[in-house]
This record gives structure tokens, sequence and C-alpha cells, in this order.
């Protein structure tokens, strides 16, 4: 065996154990449970009354051409984040659970394309057709520029989600449609803004 194959094997066998070390210190993802948590209305009571606070910011999707796709009149919804919400959340949203395209199949073997906005509208759904979380829930409508405004807010932790459904144009970017989020930490009386909410395809989140 010459030098120059001695040495890189010696740099193939340094690679695999630092390959091998920073797998084993890496945490692991954290597993959902089976059963989503059971919602408590006592951790949302707090979020019930007006507060001082209040959130501003803008929400939009990235599109493939990099430009940001907004859609005005949008609802901007603000979720208090409690187990109960942070479940669904990540079960539905932060893991992207709907696909570009799926198949809903009926009782007859038939099977019709459902898109992923479709799919992602049932998700939202959940969520806020539930009349025990209803009452805390907070909605605006974001501007044609995808700006939106929340005021009189109480302290606690939120999620900002907004579902763009896209256009009618033919332009790939105008027919885009997804899942918009944040999250959003707000103090007594504490005023955020420039909170951007998308579907982190950018690299904002």
């Amino acid at each position: 065996m010459t030098w120059p194959q001695i040495t890189l094997g010696w740099w193939f066998a340094c690679f695999l154990l630092i390959r091998i070390f920073s797998d084993l210190s890496a945490p692991a993802a954290e597993p959902l449970p089976a059963n989503p948590p059971a919602l408590n209305e006592k951790e949302l009571f707090s979020y019930k009354p007006k507060g001082r606070g209040a959130a501003t910011g803008q929400v939009f999707l990235s599109s493939p051409s990099g430009k940001a796709v907004t859609q005005a009149g949008v609802p901007v919804y603000l979720i208090p984040r409690i187990p109960y919400t942070r479940d669904w959340f990540n079960r539905y949203v932060r893991v992207a659970a709907c696909p570009s395209h799926s198949i809903a199949s009926f009782p007859d073997n038939s099977a019709v394309p459902v898109s992923s906005v479709d799919c992602l509208r049932d998700v939202l759904s959940q969520l806020l057709t539930d009349k025990r979380l209803v009452p805390y829930l907070r909605t605006t409508r974001a501007n044609p520029t995808g700006h939106f405004w929340f005021t009189k807010l109480p302290a606690g932790r939120y999620y900002i989600v907004s579902l763009l459904e896209g256009g009618p144009g033919a332009h790939q970017d105008a027919s885009q449609g997804g899942i918009a989020w944040a999250t959003l930490e707000l103090d007594t009386g504490e005023k955020a803004t420039n909170l951007v909410v998308t579907d982190c395809k950018s690299g904002l989140c």
C-alpha cells in the first residue's frame, strides 16, 4: 500500500468516526403521542380577556420563483399555544401533513384527486370548529400586501396561522396555495411588530 493510499484511509476513518459521534450526540426527535392530549379549558382562561398587547406583521407564501405571494382578505388566526393546540400543530402544520396531491377513496371504490389546499382547509377546520376553543381564538384579515394587525391581546404564547388558497391565474406564482405560520410569545403590554408569517420555504421560520 502506498503512502497516499494510507493517508486517504486515515482521512476516511476519521470522517466515519466524526459522523458516528455527531449522530450519537444529536438530539432525537421527540415522538408524537399516540393519542392527542385532552383539552384543558383552564389553560385557556388567561387568553379570553382583552389585554394591552398588539401584534403586526405580514403573511405570505414563498413562490418557486422566490417572490412573496400574498392574498388580500385572507383570514389570519391567533391560536393560544397550549398542549392541545401544540399537538395539532406538530401533527398537521409543522410536518406538512398534506402532500401536493392526494386521493380520496370512497366506499364504491371510486377515487377523487384532493388538492393540498383542500387538505389544509380540512386540517385547519378541525381546530377552528372546536366549540370549546372558539371563544379563545382571534381572527383578523390581511390587506392586499399581506399585512395584518391584532390589538388588545393578553400576554401569552400563540400560533399565528393563515391558509392562502391561491388565485385562478395560470401563472405558477399566482395559483400557489398553502399554509403560513409563525409562533409568538407576548409579554404584558408588548407590541410585537414586523412578524413574518410564511410557509418556511424561505428559511425565515
